[in-house]
C-alpha cells in the first residue's frame, strides 16, 4: 500500500511498467480533450460506450490531454473498506503538476505538458469503468482550469438558448431541481463544464457526468452561459442580488478536485474571478416545481 492520505511521488510513476494495449479514446467536450491511450481492445470497447457520444476512437491530433495507462503489480493503493462508503480520493498539486490516487487507480498529470501516466492495480474491490471515470473527471477538472473553464458542482440547464448553473453543496436541491424542471433542457444534475469557445465566450458545455438525471438525450452542444445561482430551498422562488465576493467563493467552493489545492495555487483564485467577470452570480430561491424559472426570466436573466 501507499500513504493513506497522499498520492505516490512523481518518481513513483517513472517506473517502467507494461501498457494493456495499444488502443486509445478519447473524450471531446468542447475544445477540451482527454485521450486514454494504453488500453486494451475490453477496456477500449467499455470506455468508449461509456462516454457516447462524446467519445472517439484513436488520440486527438493535437492541443488535448494525454493519458496513458499501465498495469500496476499490486491488488491496490489504497486499502478498501469493508462497508460502502464515499470513494476516498487524494489529490496533490505541485505547479503545474497533479498527483492523484483512490483504491485501484494513480495518476500523475502536468496541465500544462498536456500529458500524464494512470496505473491501475488488479484488485478487483472496485470495477475498472469507476475508477477510470473519477481520474477522467479529475483530469478534466484541471485541464478546465488550467485553460479558462472549469469544472463546477452543480446542476446546468439549457433555456431559449442560453445556459444556467445552479451549484451548492450536497443537499442543496441540484437533483430536486433538476427534477422539478419542465420547460428547459438538463445537461446535469451533478457536474457541469464551462469552458471559454474560440472568440472566448464563457458557454456551458455538455458532458457526459450527468449525475442521476436520466431523461432525456445527452447535451452534446455549447451554448452561452447567461448567469450562476447558489441554491436555496425556500417557499417561493427568487432571485436574490448577493455580494460579489461572496457569490465567487460561493462557487469556488463548488469546484470539486481543485478547490482544496488553491493553497498551492493561489493564482487559481485570480484566474477564476477574471472567468467569471461577466457572468452575472445571484441566489436562487426555489421550491419544489420551476416557477424558479419565472423568477430567473423576470430578473432579467
Amino acid at each position: 500500500m501507499v500513504s493513506q492520505t497522499q498520492p505516490p511521488g512523481l518518481e513513483f510513476f517513472k517506473e517502467p511498467r507494461d501498457a494493456f494495449g495499444t488502443e486509445a479514446v478519447t473524450l471531446r467536450l468542447g475544445r477540451l480533450t482527454v485521450t486514454l491511450g494504453g488500453l486494451d481492445s475490453d477496456l477500449a470497447d467499455q470506455t468508449y460506450r461509456r462516454y457516447i457520444p462524446y467519445a472517439t476512437r484513436g488520440t486527438a491530433e493535437s492541443g488535448g490531454l494525454i493519458l496513458r495507462l499501465a498495469k500496476e503489480p499490486r491488488e491496490y493503493f489504497l486499502e478498501p473498506p469493508e462497508t460502502v462508503e464515499n470513494v476516498r480520493v487524494f489529490l496533490a498539486c505541485e505547479g503545474n503538476r497533479v498527483r492523484y490516487v483512490s483504491y485501484r487507480i494513480a495518476g500523475c498529470f502536468d496541465t500544462v505538458a498536456l500529458e500524464g501516466d494512470v496505473l491501475l492495480t488488479h484488485g478487483d474491490w472496485e470495477p475498472y469503468g469507476r475508477s477510470i471515470e473519477n481520474l477522467i473527471r479529475a483530469a478534466v477538472a484541471w485541464h478546465a482550469v488550467t485553460h479558462g473553464g472549469m469544472l463546477v458542482h452543480a446542476a446546468s440547464a439549457i433555456l431559449n438558448g442560453r445556459g444556467y448553473l445552479f451549484y451548492g453543496e450536497s443537499g442543496a436541491g441540484k437533483s430536486t431541481l433538476s427534477e422539478c424542471n419542465r420547460r428547459a433542457q438538463i445537461v446535469s444534475d451533478d457536474l457541469s463544464l464551462i469552458m471559454p469557445d474560440d472568440q472566448g465566450q464563457l458557454m456551458l458545455v455538455g458532458t457526459p457526468f450527468r449525475g442521476t438525471y436520466e431523461e432525456g438525450d445527452p447535451v452534446v452542444a455549447q451554448v452561452p452561459l447567461a448567469a450562476g445561482f447558489r441554491l436555496i430551498q425556500a417557499s417561493e422562488a427568487e432571485v436574490r442580488p448577493v455580494n460579489r465576493i461572496r457569490a465567487l467563493a460561493e462557487l469556488i467552493g463548488n469546484l470539486p478536485f481543485v478547490a482544496d489545492s488553491f493553497g498551492n495555487r493561489p493564482d487559481l483564485f485570480q484566474q477564476v474571478e477574471d472567468v467569471l467577470a461577466s457572468v452575472p452570480l445571484a441566489h436562487l430561491n426555489f421550491r419544489k416545481d420551476d416557477s424558479y424559472w419565472d423568477a430567473i426570466l423576470e430578473a432579467g436573466y
